[in-house]
């Protein structure tokens, strides 16, 4: 059976195999970015370049009462940056529902390319509420990957919908 190595950090622990590859994952816990680099059993870096990506958002709606009306449509605005060293390929920017909307139509995944170093884009996502919307609250996740998975932590946003009042 290989010699098995354990590493320990100030707040990292990885065991390492020789000549299996391993993962070390550094996390900075509600800013939305996570860096991730691929180590091989000596512990040095198999990939030479960190993966570093922030992202923020903000969800307005037309009538600006805080809440989506019946028959309105809300936008979801993400922008993301890659402060890494390397092209992230193939990135996509995913909401997801924690529970099923009633009435609420949106789109739920957006590709934006390619992520050059130092570059930032944009996603806009839709939701429309339907005539005989319900008032409840919807929480989505926000969910960032590329090509090698999450470039980012998961963060979660929340809105209201108000059912149309009887005259």
């Amino acid at each position: 059976m290989p010699m098995k190595r354990i590493v320990v950090c100030a707040s990292l622990c990885l065991i390492l195999v020789p000549g299996v590859f391993a993962q070390r994952i550094q996390g900075r816990s509600g800013v939305g970015s996570l860096s991730t680099a691929q180590v091989d059993s000596t512990g040095a870096s198999a990939v030479p370049h960190n993966r570093e990506t922030t992202f923020d958002f903000e969800f307005s709606e037309p009538s600006g009462n805080k809440f989506l009306d019946p028959r309105e449509t809300g936008r979801l605005r993400i922008v993301v940056t890659n402060a890494g060293k390397s092209t992230l390929r193939n990135v996509v920017i995913r909401v997801i529902p924690l529970s099923p909307p009633t009435d609420v139509v949106f789109n739920d995944s957006i590709g934006v390319g390619d992520l050059p170093v130092n570059a930032t884009r944009y996603a806009i996502f839709y939701f429309t509420a339907g005539e005989g919307v319900p008032s409840q609250i919807l929480t989505f996740q926000i969910d960032i990957h590329d090509a090698l998975g999450a470039i980012a932590d998961s963060r979660l946003f929340t809105f209201l919908t108000r059912e149309r009042r009887a005259n």
